[in-house]
């Protein structure tokens, strides 16, 4: 190149582009996608221990409180009822706090709460996001299908876990507080058998939600096989002739634990039972389409 005056102007080497680096997106393991998740819809249930647990600890502890005032008229009066009656709540006897507070509470009242909260719980971030809207833009992150079923499912049974932790420690610290002679021991028991019937029904909602798209439709089909079974429970004990009909409810396996102890053997059951119907929710979801 020449300059104006004529003379050939010196050429500059540019300096030599580097090449630009590629960018990746890397996307998350299974891992640590479904423990993000996981600490995703802990963060939102985080008030459930006190909100459920705590209602659901102050009504048990109240008949737990109140039991010195009528125990000599309950048991009194629990020997002029018939024995079907008995059985069909599955009460032999009402001579402690722990089983008075069986009777009332962890028969029916808390197994149905629980559930519900349970179903409630897990159908949220799937059947709720999607009629909310948002499941869609959810699903657009590298995030599968499968994990969200299951952080649905696992966080659920953390929260679960958390809120019957609480129930259990009101109910105790009521019943001790009023001098009934509460065990410790055998309210956990109580409490803890809880987790597996809940859960089961959980799954139960994960399967329901893997067909249908209303939260309201999922809940129902739940929560009314709830109600089916403990009535199919409570015909079984009464009638001889409908007894093998106990094996299809889930009640039959949550039985009592307050008066019978723990049974390992049923709680697997029904943990295996809620994993087994989660994971059958799971692929049913992971092949529907989203409204």
């Amino acid at each position: 190149m020449r300059s104006a005056i004529g003379h050939e102007a010196p050429v500059t080497a540019l300096p030599a582009r580097r090449p630009m680096a590629k960018r990746s997106r890397a996307t998350p393991n299974t891992t640590a996608s479904l423990a993000a998740m996981t600490r995703h819809d802990l963060r939102v249930n985080r008030m459930a221990p006190l909100t459920w647990g705590g209602s659901l600890g102050a009504t048990c502890g109240l008949v737990a409180v109140i039991w010195p005032s009528i125990s000599d008229s309950i048991s009194k009066a629990m020997q002029s009822y018939p024995n079907n009656i008995k059985q069909a709540f599955g009460i032999a006897t009402l001579d402690t706090v722990e089983k008075y507070v069986d009777a009332e509470m962890l028969s029916l009242i808390a197994p149905l709460a629980l559930a519900f909260f349970a179903v409630r719980c897990v159908t949220r971030a799937i059947v709720g996001a999607e009629e909310e809207g948002h499941l869609d833009s959810l699903l657009s992150l590298p995030l599968s299908r499968r994990v969200l079923v299951a952080s649905s499912f696992v966080s659920t049974g953390v929260v679960l876990a958390a809120v019957i932790a609480v129930a259990w420690g009101i109910t105790w610290a009521a019943g001790s507080l009023a001098g009934t002679h509460i065990s410790g021991s055998v309210m956990a028991a109580g409490f803890a058998n809880l987790w597996p019937l809940a859960m089961a029904f959980a799954g139960l909602a994960l399967l329901a939600a893997g067909v249908l798209h209303r939260r309201s439709a999922v809940t129902a089909i739940a929560t009314g096989t709830l109600i089916a079974m403990y009535i199919i429970d409570v015909l079984g004990k009464v009638s001889p002739d409908l007894k093998q009909l106990r094996s299809f409810s889930a009640f039959r396996w949550y039985g009592s634990a307050v008066q019978n102890g723990f049974d390992p053997r049923h709680a697997v059951a029904l943990t295996f039972t809620a994993v087994l119907l989660a994971a059958g929710g799971m692929e049913l979801f992971r092949r529907r389409d989203v409204l």
